[in-house]
């Protein structure tokens, strides 16, 4: 460990970028691409690794200790400028792909935004403990106001797509324009229980900082604690199903669970076997994950731009139609080569030791 970090948790960023950019790229199916509403993919554990990672690094950073007036001031003013910053980066990766006539609010940073507000004024002040009641509340709240609260023109507890409290809030009370037409999936109540994704990670963050020294011990209670909520989530589904587009109760402990599993199978790699191998890709995008994120969206929509009648991507589709190629090697093919594109610049920040951050 160096200055209570651990390189697992560099290498887990690292790899959830990766994994974002494989999932992203266009041309994905199967286990790549997001499940259509309910039950979950490969893809749809990228998004809630990353808020359990932004968790773990709030926990590390923002410890409940005692400071003046001047300093709270001081660090919530720190917070609410990166809030504000991600929150105008999601804006302006919206843009990217969308016009300024159909600019659309949320995203996926701006819930990362609104995440990590949330995380670091309750990780100033509270407890341990007090972030596991708070985490429960989140989660039964949400699942007895989707229960027992009906839409109009919809019944309590109804969880069809495009027709539940949820995405009925987004279509009334969400403006601008909406991922999915008359909802969206990073919507404003569903943003509500992706906070416990990332209180998830702060009591993960919390395990780290009390058991850095002994991180046998780490490895075994980071696993019973994933396996634990990953048991728990997938119980809680038979009554509140697996739907990442709502970011249900069960989807939040299935996916925190899996991310507390992971992280304790790397901290065993790298931090207590010393482990380095297959590492150094990984660590490059992690270094500048934001970077390599707002990178990717923009090559994905270059290569999909018209050029004399074409996309860059179209024509490749073509070319790999005419080859014979199957759907599961064109997708391969191509997903490597985007991210391969997309590693080259972030690995020459690298190799300068420029790493920007927020």
């Amino acid at each position: 460990m160096q200055s209570q970090r651990l390189l697992a948790l560099d290498l887990f960023r690292g790899l959830t970028i990766l994994f974002m950019i494989m999932v992203n790229s266009p041309n994905t199916y199967g286990e790549f691409s997001h499940a259509y509403w309910d039950g979950v993919t490969f893809a749809d554990f990228i998004f809630p690794f990353f808020l359990v990672i932004v968790g773990v690094a709030v926990a590390i950073g923002l410890q409940p200790v005692a400071r003046t007036a001047q300093q709270l001031s001081a660090v919530r003013v720190k917070i609410l400028r990166r809030t504000l910053i991600l929150f105008g980066l999601g804006i302006f990766v919206n843009l990217i792909y969308l016009k300024f006539a159909e600019l659309r609010i949320l995203g996926v940073l701006q819930r990362i935004a609104l995440v990590y507000l949330a995380c670091s004024l309750l990780s100033m002040h509270c407890s341990t403990k007090r972030l596991v009641q708070i985490t429960v509340f989140i989660l039964l709240s949400y699942w007895l106001l989707i229960l027992l609260v009906p839409a109009p023109g919809l019944s309590a507890g109804q969880l069809q797509r495009d027709a539940n409290l949820i995405n009925w809030f987004d279509s009334q009370f969400l403006p601008g324009m909406l991922w999915r037409g008359s909802w969206d999936p990073e919507g404003l109540l569903s943003t509500y229980p992706a906070i416990a994704s990332g209180l998830f990670g702060v009591i993960m963050g919390r395990l780290v900082l009390q058991y850095k020294q002994h991180l046998p011990q780490l490895v075994m209670l980071l696993f019973v604690l994933g396996f634990s909520s990953f048991l728990l989530g997938c119980l809680w589904s038979l009554w509140f199903p697996l739907i990442k587009q709502i970011w249900s109760s069960s989807f939040v402990l299935v996916t925190s669970g899996m991310a507390s599993m992971v992280l304790a199978l790397l901290v065993w790699y790298t931090d207590v076997q010393q482990y380095r191998k297959f590492s150094h890709i990984p660590l490059v995008f992690g270094a500048n994950a934001i970077v390599a994120y707002v990178l990717h969206v923009a090559l994905e929509k270059l290569l999909e731009l018209p050029l004399a009648g074409v996309s860059v991507h179209g024509s490749y589709l073509q070319l790999a139609e005419q080859l014979g190629l199957s759907r599961f090697f064109s997708a391969g093919l191509w997903i490597a080569a985007f991210v391969a594109l997309c590693y080259l610049p972030v690995w020459w920040m690298y190799q300068r030791k420029i790493f920007v951050k927020i």
